[in-house]
């Protein structure tokens, strides 16, 4: 009779492998903190039950005190950096939904996981039993035999390693693993191994001589380079073996039954899970749809969801034109539907269209076909009248995710949509601009507790979508329709209650067709001037290299940070600033600062930004260039920021450095179309405005509104002089200040910038909230606002999420308190430029100008009009621009006409 297996979870392994999965954008529960840990631990169990559905299963975790291996070797496990609070926190909350789950977690003082699972494993082999490990430390493969093996979360999915995938993963068997690692070390725990030997060498050593103790017998026979390092390191080896080795422990329980899953009771996670917005996790526990009551006991007002939505719907495909029509009626009696094109391509402006999914009602949704297997289903003209009653019936409401794409593929199409009312991808973001994507997929897991197919799982590599057959291309593309659709009854109350129907409606939305025409339109490029300044760069990058080789004294890679740090740290002996992996730093602040003591870090520095714009802008934008329109077609993405500023992609033109030479060159490759200008409006220091009207300070409102130069007023205030007395020197450091305290700019970082003693740059700062009373009052009050709210928010209700701003680590609080001041500025900034472009763009539909909105670089719009008008056009946006939005200080906009963008500044 086969018996049943035991499955073991090394759980602090799992836990740092789910916190740090996400350490750039922390998992937030509705309080703010930070569940990354929890999430990927339950994610993983929960994914390990429904895969293996194991009867003997426990959680094994590392003791709280110290054990005999940090008695036996002081620096065992000392160089670890201490565990971050947030993580430790959540060690609790873990443990607690396992205990109401009933699942052992086993735990002794003094003695560690690995120990424990040593015990068990080799219990296992006796009795012979199956043993799982699920972790991802190397050390447990010395525990793989005939029964044991060790299952490797690799995502989402495990692999199961055995012996004969140490043999394939390592070259060497598994009972050879700890003579292994007591050769090489192990980094992470500290353990030393021998200086000098490495993975390669240790395997080969073993594939000869079998063992540690081999390898010492037969050390003669190696070569003399090896000699010398095993030689130097035995005692080091002998240790690092005793540090690596598994002990079994008496105290460690091996009563079969003490881990029985027999009474577990996955539903009681449930309500845990939802705590901690754990909502797709929340469904998997439970094995099926939550109910709404489930969900109301713990969800805030307006994230109830409907049952049913991780279910699968139902889709049909729709291979007739009079189907077509059928339906479109039906939708119209529905008065609102999601919509969805299938493509050629993932470039808007090269795709074409291969079907179009649509669902009315959540779990039935439908495709219609023109390709599929290869072959045409439907006639495409055909198709595009019934569309098109469908897609221009402004008595219609259409529901997209990302449908800004859609929106160019059917404009190129030939169909001009007129009826989109609600984007799903906008939406989510808006309700938590943190969020680690906005993609259909993680979002229906994360909203939905809803598995989607994946591209991939029906499209063969190499393959267009127009090849799938019928069917699966159905099910995938229908799915989409139906998923956005849920999405929607998801996510529009959630926006109704938080108070961002207004931001969405009236800003958000409108700009999703605004920046679709923009990028269809895109901007003329002439290339033969970028090709001619790539060769006068090519140029200068020479004449710098031989200044720098003269100084030198011999030729060398400039770009190979090896090479360089050779150059700098040994030849010319300059202090190193900063320590990485490969050596010393060469980055960007190092030689900064030692181009003031050294000519050759600062021509490198040279080198280095002529050889980014080149290969960056010069040589390729001229590759971007679309062969149809001669223009260059950026995208502008509205969920790529937190704070609502829009950033720009293929290319990223808002990076085009603004005030050298460099980007001025550059800037002048685009041009409007022949016989028209362009026009520059660019607010005028909007954040210092906004700050301004934010505070109420009186002192920066009466500069603004006085007209005078606001740096020199602030410089006059600090210094104790007239506004005309005022150095350029102090003019600087006014500016410096007025710019820096909406990032929490410090004393030190001012010292830096400015490169004066810390003490005098305190001086400064305090000179400045001395003056500007009211500003450090708007500092305090938002500090406090968001550490209550856990959110910071813009004029216009924007929200950012922000974690860290009750953390207890000191940094991490720091950093959170600058962004919860900053946000209100940068974001209410960025609302007051999209509530411009709306103006624009509506006084252009409902005038029927002449007049092209072509691009936004940051608090700047280009357009491109014919040169007769462009004066006038100019006047038009500036009064538009201005009476954006009505403040306690004036908004100021600098307009400019000029044959290319690079004579506009």
């Amino acid at each position: 009779m086969k018996k049943d297996a035991l499955y073991l979870v090394d759980g602090y392994s799992i836990i740092y492998r789910s916190y740090f999965a996400f350490i750039n954008r922390p998992l937030t529960d509705p309080q703010g903190r930070n569940v990354s840990a929890l999430f990927g631990f339950f994610r993983t169990l929960l994914g390990l039950l429904d895969s293996y559905n194991p009867n003997y299963f426990a959680v094994v975790m590392d003791s709280r005190v110290p054990t005999f291996r940090h008695e036996m070797y002081e620096e065992y496990k000392a160089n670890r950096e201490k565990a971050p609070e947030d993580l430790h926190a959540q060690v609790p909350y873990i443990e607690e939904i396992l205990g109401a789950m009933g699942i052992k977690v086993l735990q002794e003082d003094g003695i560690e996981a690995d120990d424990l699972i040593a015990t068990l494993a080799r219990s296992c082999t006796e009795s012979e039993r199956n043993c799982y490990i699920v972790s991802g430390d190397k050390d447990l493969l010395q525990l793989v035999d005939e029964r044991v093996s060790m299952l490797r979360p690799d995502k989402g999915q495990y692999r199961n390693i055995g012996p004969a995938e140490v043999v394939s993963d390592y070259g060497i068997k598994a009972n050879q693993i700890i003579d292994y690692l007591a050769l090489i070390g192990d980094s992470a725990d500290n353990i030393p191994g021998v200086k000098g030997i490495g993975p390669k060498t240790a395997v080969k050593l073993l594939q000869k001589y079998d063992t540690l103790d081999g390898i010492y017998d037969h050390i003669d026979e190696c070569s003399q380079g090896e000699q010398k390092k095993l030689r130097e390191g035995r005692d080091l080896a002998y240790l690092s073996r005793q540090l690596v080795v598994l002990h079994s422990s008496e105290k460690c329980p091996t009563d079969l039954q003490e881990f029985s899953l027999e009474a577990m009771d996955r539903k009681a996670a449930v309500p845990y899970l939802l705590q901690y917005g754990a909502k797709s996790l929340a469904e998997q526990a439970k094995g099926g749809s939550l109910s709404q009551k489930q969900e109301q006991q713990v969800l805030r007002p307006g994230e109830e969801k409907a049952p049913g939505y991780s279910e699968r719907g139902r889709y049909t495909a729709v291979t007739s034109i009079q189907e077509i029509r059928d339906l479109v009626q039906k939708v119209k009696k529905a008065g609102q539907f999601a919509f969805d094109v299938e493509t050629t391509s993932l470039n808007e402006m090269t795709a074409d269209p291969v079907g179009f999914s649509l669902a009315y009602k959540v779990g039935e949704a439908y495709y219609i076909p023109l390709k599929a297997g290869g072959k045409e289903v439907l006639p495409e003209q055909e198709v595009q009248t019934v569309l098109n009653e469908l897609l221009q019936d402004s008595q219609l409401k259409l529901i997209g995710h990302n449908f800004k794409y859609d929106y160019k593929v059917l404009s190129r199409w030939g169909t001009e949509v007129r009826n989109l009312a609600f984007d799903t991808m906008i939406a989510a973001w808006l309700l938590d601009t943190t969020a680690n994507g906005y993609g259909m997929d993680s979002l229906a897991e994360k909203h939905l507790g809803y598995k989607t197919i994946h591209y991939s799982d029906v499209v063969e590599k190499g393959n267009l979508f127009s090849d799938v057959e019928l069917q699966p291309a159905s099910e995938y593309a229908a799915e989409d329709a139906d998923v956005t659709l849920r999405f929607y009854e998801v996510f529009a109350p959630q926006l109704k209650e938080a108070g961002l129907n207004s931001l969405f409606f009236d800003v958000e939305m409108p700009l999703v067709r605004i920046l679709a025409d923009m990028e269809l339109r895109g901007i003329r490029l002439l290339d033969d001037r970028l090709n001619e300044y790539s060769r006068e760069m090519a140029e200068q990058l020479k004449e710098i290299e031989s200044k720098i080789y003269s100084e030198v004294g011999y030729e060398f890679n400039i770009g190979s940070t090896k090479q360089l740090q050779e150059v700098l740290f040994v030849e010319r002996k300059l202090k190193p600033i900063k320590k990485t992996k490969t050596g010393y730093s060469t980055d960007l602040n190092v030689l900064q600062q030692l181009a003031e003591e050294d000519i050759v870090p600062a021509l490198v520095l040279q080198h280095r930004g002529i050889s980014k714009l080149k290969s960056t802008y010069v040589d390729t934008l001229p590759e971007l260039v679309n062969e149809k329109t001669g223009r260059i077609h950026s995208r502008f993405v509205q969920t790529g920021t937190a704070t609502g500023r829009l950033s720009s992609r293929d290319p990223n033109l808002q990076n085009i450095p603004i005030r050298d030479e460099a980007g001025r060159r550059i800037r002048k490759a685009f041009v409007p179309q022949k016989g028209w200008k362009l026009i520059s409006a660019d607010y005028s220091q909007i954040e210092l405005v906004v700050l301004a009207h934010l505070s109420g300070d009186p002192q920066l409102q009466e500069a603004f509104r006085s007209g005078s130069d606001v740096h020199s007023r602030t410089g006059a205030l600090i210094f104790g002089v007239d506004p005309e007395n005022v150095s350029p020197e102090q003019r600087r450091i006014a500016k410096t200040i007025n710019f820096g305290v909406m990032y929490g700019m410090s004393g030190y970082r001012l010292s830096q910038e400015l490169k004066i003693p810390r003490a005098r740059a305190d001086e400064f700062i305090s000179a400045y909230f001395n003056r500007y009373a009211k500003i450090q009052e708007f500092i305090n009050t938002t500090v406090e606002s968001t550490e209550r709210k856990g959110y910071s928010e813009t004029m216009l209700g924007r929200r950012r999420s922000i974690p860290g701003i009750n953390s207890r680590n000191r940094t991490e609080k720091s950093g959170a308190e600058r962004i919860a001041v900053n946000t209100p500025i940068q974001g209410t900034a960025a609302d007051i430029v999209k509530l411009a472009m709306i103006r624009i763009d509506r006084r252009i539909r409902d005038e029927g100008l002449d007049l092209r909105m072509l691009l936004q670089i940051h608090d700047e719009l280009i357009f491109e009009a014919p040169s007769d008008k462009a004066e006038d056009y100019g006047k038009m946006i500036r009064s538009e621009m201005e009476s954006a939005i009505k403040l306690s200080v004036p908004l100021k906009v600098s307009v400019e006409v000029g044959e290319s963008w690079g004579e506009l500044h």
